[in-house]
């Protein structure tokens, strides 16, 4: 079967979730996949790495013809004949009615929460026409149950032709200290004691109320615990600027901006805790990440994060920063929970891995062609 891939996303310098879902897939399947061939299709200036059919047609001109001309299909662009079309995610684009579709739906945060993106991403995302996407496609693939019930819900989309696959975990992301994890935390100027949030700085992630949460904790104990937070601004991250630019943050509070991949499995090992009160996640895959790595995990009890942590972290109410220090002091307090949480979540980890996750991928490709 000869499958094309939408990868336009992977253009980005900085590669978000869904680009290290699509990388890490994709890598994997070439690995073990012996039945397909896979044709990358990319455009615009940047070439991605990956990329096997590049345009160099200015992806707004490409899109724009899309919405207005509902023509020409993607497949036409790469000039040969494909079996199947996978979108690992949402975009604008015009499909073909005689090959099968199969599209990978992260959540539905969009849908959930508008009031948390920019004008211009609450247009794209209507400019993508997901309803006309998910009713076009033979397969819809989400990492977790609950976007699942999620994606039936709001689309009506039968759960017959729905795969729920969760993500994998790198095995970069392991307890094991590496020689250079010192030199990171060192390179980076960061304390002994530090929590940890990882993620782009965006309102859903919720970074306020754990700056918040943090800053309560070190009131009430005297614990000069530290708060590191690793991402790239996005969208309407404003409040969380003007927050850090107050006195009472200084000193305590690190933001590193994007790191890479080598650094980050790093400063995993190196905290005392990985926090992440996201109001809303279609998988969580840092959380996954900070099990992997032996870090215990205190996260929100919403939407998948329970199905992925599975008992093997604390959750929290994420609109009450209040629990949130709470989970801090409880957790930090207590050797015997840290050390159980630690043990829980390696455990959990172990069940997710990139290779499950691309041989039930392909077994979803077989199905959305019968």
């Amino acid at each position: 079967m000869r499958i094309l891939v939408d990868i336009r996303h992977l253009a980005q310098k900085e590669p978000s979730g869904v680009g290290q879902y699509t990388t890490e897939l994709l890598r994997t399947l070439f690995e073990i996949d012996q039945k397909n061939e896979y044709i990358l299709f990319s455009s615009g200036r940047v070439k991605p790495d990956l990329s096997t059919f590049h345009l160099s047609t200015p992806n707004k001109l490409l899109n724009l013809r899309s919405l207005v001309l509902q023509s020409p299909t993607i497949n036409w662009h790469v000039k040969e004949e494909v079996d199947l079309i996978w979108l690992p995610n949402l975009n604008i684009t015009t499909l073909p009615q005689d090959i099968p579709v199969v599209l990978t739906l992260h959540d539905l945060s969009w849908c959930h929460f508008p009031e948390f993106y920019s004008y211009k991403m609450q247009l794209w995302h209507k400019a993508t026409q997901p309803e006309k996407l998910v009713a076009r496609a033979n397969r819809i693939l989400v990492p977790s149950q609950a976007t699942a019930e999620d994606v039936t819900r709001i689309f009506h989309k039968s759960p017959e032709q729905i795969s729920s696959i969760p993500h994998g975990v790198s095995p970069s992301f392991t307890p094991k200290q590496q020689a250079r994890d010192h030199g990171v935390r060192s390179r980076l100027h960061l304390p002994k004691r530090f929590a940890l949030f990882v993620g782009t700085i965006e309102p859903r992630k919720n970074v306020l109320a754990l700056i918040e949460a943090v800053k309560e904790y070190r009131t009430l104990t005297r614990d000069d615990l530290h708060l590191v937070l690793v991402g790239k601004w996005g969208w309407r991250s404003h409040d969380v600027r003007r927050r850090l630019w107050k006195n009472d943050t200084h000193g305590w509070i690190h933001q590193l901006g994007y790191v890479s991949d080598e650094d980050r499995s790093a400063l995993y090992r190196s905290a005392e805790v990985f926090t992440w009160p996201s109001l809303y996640e279609g998988f969580g895959l840092p959380v996954l990440e900070a099990m992997a790595s032996g870090t215990p995990v205190i996260t929100s009890n919403t939407s998948s994060l329970p199905e992925l942590t599975a008992n093997s972290a604390l959750l929290v109410d994420p609109y009450n920063s209040h629990d949130i220090a709470d989970a801090l002091k409880g957790l930090l307090a207590s050797q015997p929970l840290q050390d159980q949480l630690i043990k829980k979540g390696l455990e959990r980890s172990q069940t997710y891995s990139w290779e499950v996750t691309a041989k039930q991928t392909m077994e979803a490709f077989e199905l959305a062609r019968t």
